[in-house]
């Protein structure tokens, strides 16, 4: 498996149902304006070179995770438990077409914290579920919901931030990890913080 950055080179990875959607892109009640989509990944691109990952195994597309600068993201400023932090750049949602393949999840997902810190960006921030059914206990992110499991995210060093009814701001702050090339002898011996893991 190898992620890849998901730029408009390479927008031709996602589903029609992520390719054209814009929940994260307009604020509620407000019309999406023709071509949004578009310009919003033209903008996150322009910003950090990517508006997030994909995750393949050979020719096989398992899925990919989406993120942006927090003012990209204007469904997030009124979110309950929003609006995220101005330094911080938004996990807004997720995709696989296995839903509970957690470790294709969580792989992804170290992927992104990796490429964002190189990018020198602060803190990795996410909305979650306050309370999740054990039954969800191996999938991410719930699709009918936009929002990902609290388990999760709290299981890969994210602390909640803020609350609001049933849902949470979780929040990651990049500057904690370590870089260390994955499986490498040097990561054995790093002397690391209990918590910390390698991007």
């Amino acid at each position: 498996m190898r992620a890849i950055d998901l730029t408009a080179a390479s927008s031709d990875l996602l589903a029609p149902c992520c390719a054209t959607c814009v929940w994260w892109l307009a604020r509620p009640g407000v019309d999406a304006a023709s071509g949004l989509r578009g310009d919003w990944q033209r903008e996150a691109e322009a910003e950090a070179g990517f508006f997030g990952r994909a995750l393949v195994d050979g020719d096989s597309v398992i899925g990919w995770m989406h993120v942006a600068a927090s003012r990209l993201t204007p469904r997030a400023r009124v979110l309950p438990a929003g609006p995220p932090s101005p330094d911080a750049y938004v996990l807004t949602c997720s995709y696989f077409y296995d839903e509970e393949f957690l470790h294709g999840f969580r792989f992804l997902l170290q992927e992104i914290e990796a490429a964002l810190k190189h990018r020198k960006i602060a803190a990795l921030e996410a909305f979650g579920l306050r309370h999740t059914h054990v039954d969800d206990a191996f999938r991410g992110y719930f699709r009918e919901l936009n929002l990902f499991n609290p388990d999760v995210l709290e299981g890969g060093g994210f602390q909640r931030v803020q609350e609001k009814g049933e849902v949470a701001r979780f929040r990651l702050d990049l500057a904690a990890l370590i870089e260390a090339p994955r499986r490498s002898v040097a990561w054995e011996h790093v002397q690391a913080p209990a918590g910390t893991q390698p991007v």
